[in-house]
């Protein structure tokens, strides 16, 4: 027995891979998804901010090893790596970054990182390069130990990887103006010397150089999207043949120029191709981009550009721009798309052609986290089936067909359903094998080649439950086409919610005939379908997975006397209106329509939106543009029927500005509340209507007031007044600029205080005064209720005096010397002698000493205060 181990592990350890190394994805902003249960599971841990590009790489059990954006690398605990930062790549580019390993050491991996189009915009360029990270390091978390290593110095921002399983190396391959690049990354590392192919297009201007590649997963086609914006919005979608074993890509194909495509995908077997683009239109003479399309191609069609199926297409409500968005597959073999939105949409069953593929509009939750416009793009081999697998419903015989290009020695399949006991694992090429309930399987396929090479694949097998479903049910449409004929419009998605007993997994396909439904042939267009009499019966095809379903029976029936019209004008009051546009809360239009209508009640734009319940306006600020007619399209329903459509024109006022909540002292234990001017009505709490309103009280006061139909709500909140306090009175005396500041304490409730010297006569809101004369003056300080008030000296001398006897001026003294009672004036003249020493109530110096008058000259004066102060100065005598 241990022999017989031994052998096996040699057998599958040359070259194996289980496919889990895609199970772990990074993507968008701090979003992610784990796929190893077979049901996309969000995560909600990761680091990544990306505009576009990303990659992951997970082990072959499925646990995360590391992730990058192209510049920065975080390792599987979200921590960037030792020298993980400045990697050469763009969160800017397409694909930003392509993680493949070591075929050998397994240790080793490398991670391309391709060009960025705006790069060239600053003159220079990212080019092609590697880095290369070694798990053996930082105790098993990675190092990057070799760092932008260049493969060339420009190329586009598209890269894709395969691998030859019979030599024992990957290709990976870019492309740069008309030529592709092929490198082979094998147990010596990445060999420098690409297999060129110059072949298809010449994308010769750096701003074309976005869009998607990708290798078929069984390495035998190309597919390249060419986003061109640059002279004018051009998109192409080419297929080429590509070469496994050299790496060569030939015999390009055009599959279509119609759109601006971004990117591309393989189904998991290679036989369909998928890509988004966004389709133009002409205005003005002018392309201009319009809808996100998602489209397929047959590649077993004799032709494969005139298989397009239009598999999805999103309203330019949600494309603001040229990138359509990345597709990928993932190791459920279901194919993502990824588009600015909290959830991803999905193919659910893409190696089926046209309807039977089963796109599912943001099916699938991030948790809370946002996408971008990138998605990891994977080593395209990870993906590959050799299995074509049918029935699916619950009870039914799953029948597996190997349809393998390579010679097989032998197979063992492990069902994932322990509970069929031995009927769980089977070494027959083609078995079949019925589950033992519905859920998801984890088949794996453990395949031996004759060439001596071993592969193991996976394939999460979904056995559906038969749909639980109402068989038939009525779908109530109003009229409003002015014509109460039984004649209108529907849309049959609605109908959906009336039978899926809840059930938000079951979607439907419509037909008008029982067979078409059963073959799922001749599909209608279930957006605007018109009913040719009323009460026809159209016929759903009700599934999860779209081999498993049930048929309802879908009655259309159109209620009359729906149509409302015009309804009625509503005063908007919280509206913002500007020259050219008004800005209406539509939170305001509803619960005005709320009163008549209650609950079951939605918004629209147009009328045809409101028949047919597309894009339902949210409860929020909306702008209306100046040729935007101020209205709105309501829809009231009951229980899912629809009971009435009608519209509403929108009066916006403009809210005007004003202090929600005022705080007022009162004064004296009163305080008086004035509204704002200009308003018609006023109401206070008991009624009263005045614009002002007298209160004896503290406490809180609503005041209503409005204009016609418009009120708002003003709170005053009264408090009692606090007393505030004059600290100090710094008078700035005896100069020729005297001031005089007041020093106040005040509290917090007290908003104005203002200052006056006339008694107050006049006040100011400064509390300094400058440039005073001396003098006396009366100071009040007021809050607008409470006055204190106090007597202040400026003291001063005269500049000058005129002894000539004329009565003017003909002493020198202190003026207003009254409120000085103990001041000595000392005068001195120029060389410091004593003129005269005098007191207050001495009548001054004359001009004299020793009887002899003084010449007309600057003297000089002392002050000595009582409180100790002394002032010197100077005057001048005049003769």
């Amino acid at each position: 027995m241990r022999c017989l181990i031994a052998i096996i592990f040699i057998l599958f350890s040359g070259f194996l891979l289980a496919q889990r190394e895609a199970a772990n994805w990074y993507f968008g902003q701090y979003a992610g998804l784990d796929f190893n249960s077979g049901t996309p599971i969000p995560l909600t841990d990761g680091q990544i901010n990306t505009v576009e590009g990303c990659e992951a790489f997970s082990d072959g059990d499925g646990n995360l090893l590391f992730y990058t954006e192209g510049k920065s690398v975080w390792n599987r605990f979200h921590n960037l790596m030792p020298n993980g930062i400045e990697l050469g790549g763009s969160f800017s580019t397409t694909q930003s970054a392509l993680v493949v390993p070591n075929p050998v050491r397994n240790n080793i991996y490398y991670i391309f990182t391709p060009d960025d189009a705006l790069a060239y915009r600053l003159g220079t360029s990212n080019g092609f390069n590697y880095s290369v990270v070694n798990m053996l390091l930082d105790n098993g978390r990675g190092d990057i130990v070799e760092k932008n290593t260049t493969l060339l110095a420009q190329c586009s921002e598209k890269v894709s990887a395969v691998r030859n399983a019979t030599d024992n190396y990957y290709w990976v391959v870019t492309h740069y103006r008309n030529q592709f690049y092929s490198y082979r990354v094998d147990a010596n590392g990445v060999s420098t010397s690409p297999v060129i192919s110059t072949i298809g297009p010449l994308i010769s201007n750096s701003e074309n150089i976005r869009g998607s590649l990708k290798i078929s997963p069984d390495g035998t086609k190309l597919a390249i999207a060419h986003t061109i914006v640059e002279p004018e919005f051009e998109g192409s979608l080419y297929l080429f043949d590509f070469n496994v074993d050299t790496g060569v890509v030939s015999n390009a194909t055009l599959v279509s120029d119609e759109r601006v495509y971004y990117g591309v995908e393989f189904s998991s077997n290679s036989s369909k191709l998928y890509a988004s683009g966004v389709s133009l239109t002409t205005v003005d003479g002018e392309k201009i981009t319009d809808e996100i399309e998602i489209v397929q191609y047959d590649l077993e069609s004799m032709s494969i550009p005139a298989s397009e199926y239009q598999v999805a297409h999103f309203n330019r409500r949600i494309n603001d721009g040229f990138v359509a968005g990345a597709l990928q597959i993932a190791i459920d073999k279901k194919i993502y798309h990824s588009i600015p939105n909290e959830r991803l949409s999905v193919i659910r069953t893409p190696n089926l052609q046209g309807l039977d593929s089963d796109f599912r509009r943001f099916g699938v939750d991030l948790g809370g986290r946002a996408a971008s416009y990138g998605l990891p793009p994977f080593i395209q081999s990870f993906f590959e089936t050799i299995v074509t697998i049918e029935n699916f419903c619950e009870g039914d015989t799953t029948q597996f067909t190997t349809d393998s290009t390579g010679a097989i020695t032998s197979i063992h399949w492990n069902f994932g359903d322990p509970l069929s006991g031995s009927a769980n694992f089977s070494t027959d090429l083609n078995p079949t094998h019925v589950f033992t309930a519905h859920g998801t399987y984890t088949v794996t396929i453990e395949v031996e080649y004759s060439n001596g090479t071993s592969r193991t694949f996976l394939e999460f097998v979904e056995i559906a439950e038969i749909p639980n479903v109402v068989q038939s049910v009525s779908l109530v449409q109003c009229d409003v086409d002015g014509n109460d004929d039984g004649i209108t419009q529907f849309n049959l998605n609605e109908a959906i919610v009336l039978f899926n007993n809840g059930n938000e997994d079951i979607t439907a396909n419509f037909f008008t005939t029982l067979q078409d439904a059963q073959n799922n042939e001749n599909v209608i267009d279930p957006i605007g379908f018109q009913n040719n009499f009323n009460g026809e019966i159209l016929y759903a095809r009700a599934f999860e997975n779209s081999e498993c379903f049930q048929i309802v029976e879908v009655a259309l029936i159109v209620r009359p006397l729906t149509d409302l019209g015009f309804y009625r004008e509503l005063q908007i009051c919280d509206g913002t209106v500007a020259l050219l546009a008004a800005e209406v809360n539509m939170q305001e239009v509803y619960d005005q329509l709320f009163v008549d209508f209650g609950d079951d009640l939605s918004l629209y734009a147009t009328e045809d939106h409101a028949l047919l319940e597309l894009e339902e306006l949210e409860l929020e600020n909306r702008i209306f543009g100046p040729f935007d007619p101020l209205q709105a399209y309501f829809r009231v329903e009951n229980q899912n029927d629809c009971a009435a459509i009608g519209f509403v024109t929108l009066d916006v006022e403009q809210k005007p500005e004003y202090e929600e909540v005022v705080k007022v002292v009162s004064c004296n234990g009163e305080a008086v509340l004035t509204g704002l001017d200009g308003f018609d009505t006023y109401l206070w709490p008991d009624g009263s209507t005045d614009q002002e309103y007298t209160v004896q009280t503290t406490g809180t006061f609503d005041l209503i007031f409005g204009n016609g139909d418009c009120s708002y709500l003003q709170s005053f909140e009264v408090v009692d007044e606090a007393p505030f306090e004059v600290e100090e009175i710094i008078v700035e005396d005896f100069t020729q600029r005297n001031s005089v500041t007041i020093i106040t304490q005040i509290p917090d409730t007290i908003e104005n205080v203002q200052f006056s010297l006339d008694n107050g006569l006049t006040f100011q809101d400064s509390n300094t005064f400058s440039n005073l004369l001396p003098g006396v003056y009366d100071l009040v300080v007021s809050d607008g209720c409470t006055e204190i008030m106090e007597t202040i000296l400026v003291g001063g001398v005269l500049p000058f005096f005129t002894p000539n006897s004329d009565g003017i001026n003909d002493r020198w003294t202190l003026m207003n010397p009254e409120f000085f009672p103990d001041v000595v004036i000392s005068v001195f003249d120029r060389y410091g002698k004593l003129m005269k020493t005098f007191r207050h109530d001495d009548l001054g110096w004359d001009g004299t000493f020793d009887r002899r008058q003084m010449p007309s000259d600057d003297y000089w004066y002392k002050l000595q205060l009582g409180e100790g102060r002394i002032i010197t100065g100077h005057f001048a005598l005049k003769r």
